[in-house]
């Protein structure tokens, strides 16, 4: 496998101090954070070479940022000190403390930092892997198809312009809200384009704080925005361009035309964590939601998406939550109780218009936790 700072073979089958599986935000973070707090026996796993700021992609689509801005290689990201294993995670054995490799080699570890995100299933979609790209079916969850999504945007001039959320737990959980109101300026600001904006998310609410709730309405309907809830995407025939749709209320399919569809697919949990002994009964890895401890073996921790925790999956969450993390896993390596504390704290920036935005900020109670002078909805 590969060990990007070129140690041979003989000396990367030793154990080290901490693991870290995945190097998005919350595993680069956690890892940064240990290393200047003493800890120097760090390896990080991930296969990707490249680091991607996914929370830009909807920008991208919507014309507002460049792709290539969004990634950066590994190597100018994972501090130098910290061994990069490029490869992927097949199994993760928590009570022998080994973490197996897609060339089925494995690494041991003392304490482990769970940092894998989560998975895209394009799959339960039926039709849309075989038209994705083409047809005018899009999605900005996946690096190749933003630009895509931008192409359609700007060509797209009559039909329905169909955005999507599913009922699913999805990251960058109001991606698709961006991606509308953004899409809604675009069209409005074209006088020829008659194109017809439509919202369907699976989803029994708008939003799950009420103050927020209430505010995304209300820009909804002054847009006159057309949008239902409770409504899942379950077909896609690109070349006949129509979607079928669930109603979750009354088990009713039907199809509706369209022009352009931005999908956000269906999410669960990596197969890797479901497959393990670490997962919940619904396969997201099983932590404590205060202190980001495994519920069931001491020198495991998880950070953000690939946990159940039970907020939205943003990166402002991870960023809350990596210091509670470094924090309690630093006690649990001194054998001292671990006091850092999470309270669900989540950031949720909607972008209303192009260069305008709502900040939604709350906890796990769902009540707003504003950190701004300002009333923010």
């Amino acid at each position: 496998y590969i060990i990007t700072n070129k140690l041979t073979r003989r000396e990367t089958m030793k154990k080290y101090q901490v693991v870290i599986l995945g190097a998005g935000a919350g595993g680069l973070s956690s890892a940064s954070r240990l290393l200047k707090s003493g800890i120097k026996d760090i390896a990080i796993i991930d296969h990707a070479d490249q680091h991607a700021y996914q929370p830009a992609w909807p920008l991208v689509g919507s014309g507002e940022e460049k792709k290539t801005r969004t990634v950066k290689s590994m190597s100018r990201v994972i501090p130098k000190t910290i061994d990069h294993i490029q490869q992927r995670v097949t199994r993760i054995q928590p009570v022998e403390r080994k973490v197996y490799l897609d060339n089925d080699d494995f690494i041991m570890y003392e304490y482990l930092v769970v940092a894998l995100g989560i998975q895209l299933d394009f799959q339960e979609i039926e039709g849309l892997e075989a038209t994705l790209g083409r047809n005018g079916v899009t999605t900005n969850y996946l690096y190749d198809y933003t630009d895509y999504t931008y192409e359609l945007l700007k060509q797209t001039k009559t039909g329905n312009v169909i955005i999507t959320k599913p009922k699913s737990v999805i990251k960058g959980g109001v991606a698709p809200e961006n991606t509308l109101f953004t899409f809604d300026e675009f069209i409005r600001d074209q006088k020829d384009n008659k194109a017809h904006l439509i919202f369907k998310s699976g989803k029994d609410t708008l939003f799950p704080v009420e103050k927020y709730r209430r505010y995304m309405e209300e820009h909804l309907n002054n847009k006159h925005i057309e949008y239902q809830l409770n409504q899942e995407l379950i077909k896609v025939d690109g070349d006949k361009k129509e979607a079928t749709f669930k109603e979750w209320a009354t088990g009713e399919t039907y199809t509706l035309p369209f022009s352009m569809i931005v999908v956000t697919p269906p999410m669960s949990a990596p197969d890797v964590v479901k497959n393990s002994t670490l997962s919940d009964e619904q396969g997201w890895l099983d932590v404590n939601p205060f202190t980001l401890q495994h519920v069931r073996h001491q020198n495991v921790f998880g950070i953000g998406d690939c946990t159940n925790l039970p907020t939205i999956k943003m990166g402002a969450a991870v960023r809350k939550q990596m210091p509670v993390l470094v924090s309690n896993l630093l006690s649990q390596i001194k054998g001292k109780q671990l006091k850092a504390h999470y309270d669900g704290s989540t950031a949720c920036p909607i972008a209303t218009e192009y260069g305008q935005a709502f900040i939604a900020e709350f906890g796990y109670d769902m009540k707003p936790k504003e950190s701004m002078p300002i009333d923010q909805g």
